[in-house]
């Protein structure tokens, strides 16, 4: 359960928290300032624990990861680059997003994104984008889609 970068999408299925884990920590190798990772996918489908999995492959000292429902926006300390996870379920206007300076944090962060289609117009064109869904049999499905310049 390894991204490749040659690879510009793929499917991978998890039948655990374990197998999410490692699929998230293989996209730790993309991470750098400026990366951003689109989340997408309905509730309960595994975003956040998706992004804790991945902060902790790019910082393995990253323990404490909460849903940034309601303040909207966490901050991760990083050797590389600041982490910047957001959730822009509550953000109900363009004027709301420009407030959250993450114009900025997109150029000199790495930027985990969950709820990312309210905010697609402002979102990089080169960002990962991960979608997350389910089998009937409540697996997650997770798609991912590289830029062309992973």
């Amino acid at each position: 359960m390894v991204v490749n970068k040659e690879d510009t999408s793929g499917t991978f299925l998890s039948f655990s928290e374990e197998d999410t884990k490692l699929i998230a920590q293989s996209f730790s190798k993309f991470a750098k300032k400026g990366v951003c990772f689109s989340l997408c996918g309905d509730l309960g489908y595994g975003k956040t624990t998706f992004a804790k999995f991945l902060m902790q492959g790019i910082n393995p000292e990253i323990s404490d990861v909460s849903s940034p429902t309601f303040n909207i926006i966490q901050i991760y300390e990083c050797n590389v680059a600041e982490i910047w996870h957001v959730d822009c379920y509550r953000i109900k206007s363009s004027d709301e997003f420009h407030e959250l300076g993450l114009e900025e944090a997109f150029q000199n962060c790495i930027t985990i994104v969950e709820w990312p289609e309210i905010i697609d117009n402002f979102l990089p064109s080169n960002r990962i984008k991960i979608r997350f869904s389910m089998t009937e049999d409540n697996h997650r499905i997770i798609h991912y889609e590289l830029p062309n310049a992973a």
